[in-house]
């Protein structure tokens, strides 16, 4: 009796000190990557009090939003681990940190519309997905308020757009290269993000309902 008591109890013991491993890790890696937003978000906020901006302005709101969200966002009920996820999430995340502004050129007026827009609807969608943010495919629930319900990738269609209004301003063969592949990264994502979603019931009843992946109407 006393032996068939032990085992349960080990088992309890294990399985509490892998959640604790598991609580650790998370923690850390989370703590990390605010702390690479942190630096950007801090950089920028040194730039706008040197030099108020608009763009700059929005960088530091949006940028600093990651942060608090990395920092409290909810553990997933899954995350889909593969050579591919990593490599499409970590370039998609820091691909665009590669874009460079252009010299000798003035802004436009096109292009700083599309860029406030873009920084407008990635604050929009921030705060939309909140505690659900996260680098990897994950689950961890799904988001139908807000811009969820125009598209089911809204911070992408944000990025696109600020992809777009930066290259307008920032015109170069390298800048398009980077805008290109980040773009493809993003799309890369959505894919792996949705294989690992529609395996659950209640995203697949938001994907029937909600069409538009990131362009309404048109994809």
């Amino acid at each position: 009796m006393q032996a068939t008591e032990k085992g349960p109890r080990n088992d309890i013991k294990a399985m509490t000190g892998r959640s604790s491993l598991r609580g650790f890790g998370s923690a850390m890696t989370n703590i990390l990557l605010a702390n690479c937003f942190g630096l950007f978000a801090f950089a920028n906020a040194k730039s706008f009090f040197e030099n108020p901006r608009l763009s700059v302005f929005l960088i530091v709101v949006t940028e600093t939003l990651v942060v608090i969200f990395l920092l409290i966002r909810r553990d997933p009920g899954e995350t889909k681990h593969s050579w591919q996820t990593w490599i499409t999430s970590a370039c998609g995340t820091l691909w665009p940190f590669l874009l460079r502004p252009t010299t000798g050129t003035e802004d436009l007026l096109p292009g700083e519309i599309l860029q406030m827009a873009g920084f407008i609807l990635q604050i929009a969608a921030l705060l939309a997905l909140n505690r659900s943010i996260g680098i990897l495919p994950a689950y961890r629930g799904i988001k139908t308020a807000g811009l969820y319900r125009w598209v089911r990738h809204p911070l992408y269609t944000a990025y696109i757009v600020t992809y777009l209004g930066y290259l307008i301003n920032n015109q170069s063969l390298a800048n398009l290269a980077i805008a290109v592949m980040g773009t493809a990264f993003l799309l890369m994502r959505i894919h792996y993000e949705e294989a690992l979603l529609f395996k659950y019931a209640d995203y697949a009843r938001y994907a029937n309902k909600i069409k538009w992946r990131v362009i309404p109407s048109i994809w």
